[in-house]
């Protein structure tokens, strides 16, 4: 069975822009509603599939449901995308208008006044952003001078498959072969590119061009500022127009947020669903609506231990936690966290525990297992549905590799423990505000329902996902 929202403005909001709506007209599924406040039941059983959103979602080449171009612009023997052909041209110029179109390696970006009915996250099988006419739009490439192509490659024998991610012996050799020329703080593989962030601050001076401009076999970029590189991400897409906070047609006011009490209200809980602290029982949607966060996933683990993931910075100073409100219904008590991942885990009340169900997650995926980072495929596709945002789909490009921070006078640690992150490119209607209900909520991959992370660091267009080896390691499994 499938949860519908109650909150017919969070189901809504994904329609505020037409250019990121992929539901408009979209009638094959009851999901799709805009009249959910109608729906006389809160369950719809799976007798009578949707059909499939996706074909071949766990990799590059996918194409979704609203993609009806009658080519394939992925090459999976070559692994690379290719520029449409006169005549493909010519088929996006009819179904999408005059404006520019754009290419990076990976995904397709077009200008046009009248973005189809409903989007596609694709166009001939390659990922794709609609922008408004004469909107600005940047690759994310760092201005550094520093690398040239003069300078030998460090590490001339480590390779990797096009449009892939490095495993984490590459990543160490690398950095092993970077550590005599420069101090490096993060890594970041791009799908053509490497981006080697550089510690700032700690008295190393580089002069242009005097870093290898390959290494591995790929153009590597360089980053030195105080400020981290992804925040310089954020300009990458979408003007900000696109805000559902600022424009019509919904003219929602406040971000609105799904506040309704699906334990006294339907026959479950689920992923999700909204969380608060509780605070000397005055409830934190009193002090701010952006308090909450959304439910993760329940776990058992190889001992029969049972918990929910909730997220840790949201619960920093209380351990009760409640739905959807503090002073409602507590659900369960925080017995552990992982700070790395931004987890905690929740040992639910008997009530909660019975009515909580992995097998609904709303319009999302339905979670599965988890995931270690290995696991997770660059151009694979994942779905999130936070209690502030609705169904928001995520495309995994990029891999970052962050060094851990290390007391004073403490031994570096090896490379091969670095933390290890997704970055995921954003569709969907989110801002800041968005972002922060959504924490805590679990990212499903499309294909097969693997859990890769749960929602976290974010800039509004892109994510960065902690990896779940560790939880893997201990023996929690999607319960």
């Amino acid at each position: 069975m499938t949860l519908l929202r109650l909150s017919p403005l969070v189901q809504r909001i994904q329609a505020n822009s037409p250019y990121i709506d992929i539901y408009t007209n979209a009638s094959t599924s009851p999901l799709r509603s805009r009249s959910s406040e109608k729906h006389a039941t809160l369950t719809l059983s799976h007798a009578h599939p949707e059909p499939k959103r996706w074909e071949n979602a766990g990799g590059w080449g996918a194409r979704h449901i609203n993609d009806k171009a009658p080519f394939n612009l992925w090459d999976e023997n070559k692994r690379e995308y290719r520029m449409p052909t006169g005549n493909e041209l010519k088929w996006l110029r009819v179904n999408f208008g005059d404006g520019q179109i754009g290419m990076s390696g990976w995904y397709l970006w077009i200008e046009t006044a009248k973005p189809p009915q409903p989007v596609p996250l694709t166009v001939g099988c390659m990922p794709v952003m609609f922008i408004g006419i004469g909107e600005e739009h940047h690759e994310p490439i760092p201005q550094c001078l520093y690398p040239s192509p003069r300078i030998g490659d460090p590490c001339p024998t480590v390779r990797w498959a096009k449009m892939e991610f490095p495993t984490k012996e590459q990543n160490a050799a690398i950095l092993t072969a970077l550590q005599p020329l420069a101090s490096v703080r993060e890594i970041i593989y791009m799908p053509h590119w490497t981006i080697v962030e550089l510690e700032y601050g700690d008295g190393r001076h580089y002069e242009p061009r005097s870093l290898p401009g390959t290494v591995a076999g790929r153009t590597t970029l360089y980053h030195h500022a105080e400020a981290r590189f992804y925040k310089s991400m954020k300009n990458m897409t979408r003007a900000r127009r696109i805000d559902p906070a600022q424009h019509p047609p919904m003219n929602l006011g406040p971000m609105p947020q799904d506040a309704h009490n699906y334990l006294r209200q339907t026959s479950h809980l689920s992923p999700g669903c909204r969380l608060e602290y509780g605070f000397g029982m005055t409830g934190s949607h009193v002090e701010g609506i952006n308090a909450a966060t959304s439910a993760g996933v329940k776990l058992r683990r190889v001992d029969g231990q049972e918990v929910l993931t909730a997220s840790h910075h949201g619960f920093l100073i209380s351990s009760e936690v409640y739905h959807p409100f503090a002073g409602e219904d507590k659900i369960g008590d925080i017995i552990d966290t992982r700070p790395q991942l931004d987890i905690a885990l929740v040992r639910l009340t008997p009530t909660a525990s019975a009515k909580f169900t992995n097998t609904c997650y709303f319009q999302a995926e339905t979670p599965r297992t988890l995931l270690r980072g290995s696991e997770i495929i660059q151009g694979s596709w994942s779905e999130v549905d936070g209690m502030s945002s609705g169904l928001v789909t995520l495309l995994t490009y990029g891999r970052r590799f962050l060094k851990p921070k290390r007391p004073a006078g403490h031994p570096e640690i090896d490379f091969r423990e670095w933390q290890s992150y997704s970055v995921d490119a954003i569709f969907g209607a989110v801002n800041n505000t968005i972002c922060e209900g959504m924490c805590g909520a679990p990212i499903v991959q499309c294909e097969a329902g693997g859990v890769g992370g749960f929602f976290h660091l974010s800039d509004g267009v892109n994510c960065f996902t902690a990896h779940l080896d560790d939880l893997v390691a201990e023996g929690w499994e999607v319960a």
